[in-house]
């Protein structure tokens, strides 16, 4: 539920993605600067650092439109950069150096090593999207070995101990120095496989079911689907988002413009006053109007619901010449702006069914609005309405129904019920609660 706290700024939450993109940057410059600025024992050119660079700023700016790209990135960057010290300390032999200056070439080696697997593993272990706990236990297993590893190799060098030419459990124990290349490949490749099962079953769940001319056809279908998903910008994350807004637009349609259109139409069509056609079609230019805008009225967004709801109360009364009574039993504090919103679109379509399918006389308004709990309902004295009997909603029909969405969008609640003696009552309640 959305409460009045809601309105603060939130609070910055940092994801896996974020904390891998931090840690990169951080011993992205720590390896390049101890390196550079140790005594190079091979050659140092910049095409690692320029490579480390370029990763940060792809991992950076992709973090949200692409996050599976933002992630190569960031491993691919730190890999990078973990290839100075690393390449210094293969070719450091501390029997000639001294185990001091060697420990200079090893311990940047050891931290870039540990990081770069690090954040594979964050990606391969992603709690909403992995592979399987069986995933978890190998990336993680991967990385404590790494970790086992290369302190294992310090402390035996800081002991003074010499290779061995027998297989002992210290060959297995630093294996992973040797294949540091194909962990990092494998972990990274396990998060990569759970990113396309993923685009996968989304592209899988989106597709239109038919007969195809081929099975080739659909697997090409599927393949180009499941890219799509990959692809900033063309998820069904972003398309949801666009069918959303149509459907909010077009349940805008029919709660603002189509009932002052329709009763143009009658009045048109009656041969009724030339004046009262004019004031209809001036409604319906100044409700496009409002939908071209932001679609809400001028008086909810600058003074609040119960100056809405007058306003409304007045367009009612002198377009369709109904009695509009409002009862405002508290007007405290404004709740969210989503939450008025909410709570104006419920009133001006049932307002709306009762003008034009419940033959009412009167419609009385009674509202409490406050910062933590709006309760709003509106009654008439019509012929009733049970939208539990059968045929009650026509086809097509969609006032209720956005109206009802748009309430359960922002945690609220629609009920309609039938009055007894005649007439229907619709109710809209919310009330904060904190998180």
């Amino acid at each position: 539920m959305t409460s009045a706290a809601d309105r603060r700024p939130a609070a910055r939450t940092w994801s896996a993605l974020d904390l891998a993109i931090v840690a990169f940057a951080a011993t992205t410059v720590a390896t390049t600067v101890v390196s550079l600025g140790q005594r190079a024992i091979t050659p140092i050119g910049p095409i690692p650092i320029l490579l480390a660079l370029a990763a940060f700023c792809i991992a950076a700016l992709a973090r949200r439109p692409a996050p599976s790209l933002a992630w190569l990135a960031t491993i691919g960057g730190s890999f990078a950069a973990a290839s100075l010290p690393i390449d210094q300390a293969r070719a450091a032999d501390p029997a000639v150096l001294g185990v001091g200056a060697w420990l200079g070439f090893a311990l940047p080696a050891s931290l870039g090593a540990i990081a770069t697997l690090g954040v594979a593993v964050l990606y391969a272990t992603r709690p909403d999207q992995r592979l399987g706990q069986w995933s978890v236990v190998l990336a993680v297993g991967a990385w404590v070995w790494l970790l086992v590893a290369c302190v294992t190799t310090v402390v035996a060098v800081n002991a003074g101990q010499s290779a061995d030419p027998a297989f002992t459990w210290v060959d297995v124990a630093t294996a992973p120095i040797g294949g540091f290349v194909r962990l990092v490949v494998i972990v990274t490749a396990l998060g990569a496989v759970a990113d396309v099962r993923a685009g996968y079953r989304r592209a899988l769940e989106r597709s239109e079911p038919g007969p195809l001319p081929s099975a080739a056809e659909r697997a090409w279908r599927l393949a180009v689907a499941t890219v799509r998903e990959l692809v900033p910008g063309q998820s069904a994350a972003a398309e949801a988002t666009l069918a959303a807004e149509r459907t909010r637009l077009a349940g805008d349609l029919h709660a603002v413009v189509l009932p002052s259109l329709r009763r143009a139409m009658a009045e048109a069509e009656a041969g009724g006053d030339p004046d009262t056609l004019a004031r209809h079609l001036r409604t319906v230019d100044r409700e496009l109007e409002r939908l071209m805008a932001d679609r809400w009225p001028v008086v909810l967004e600058a003074f609040g619901l119960v100056a809405a709801l007058e306003d409304l109360a007045e367009q009612v009364e002198a377009d369709a010449g109904l009695a509009v009574e409002i009862d405002v039993e508290r007007a405290g504090e404004r709740p969210p702006p989503a939450i008025e919103r909410a709570a104006w679109r419920v009133t001006q379509v049932a307002v709306d069914n009762a003008v034009r399918h419940a033959a009412a006389a009167t419609i009385r308004l009674t509202v409490t609005v406050d910062a933590d709990r709006v309760r709003l309902t509106i009654a008439d004295d019509g012929r009733g309405f049970d939208p539990a009997a059968p045929g009650a909603i026509r086809a097509g029909a969609r006032g209720l129904a956005d109206a009802k969405r748009r309430a359960a969008d922002v945690g609220g609640a629609v009920l309609i019920e039938p009055r007894p003696g005649g007439g229907t009552t619709v109710a809209f309640d919310w009330t904060a609660h904190e998180a």
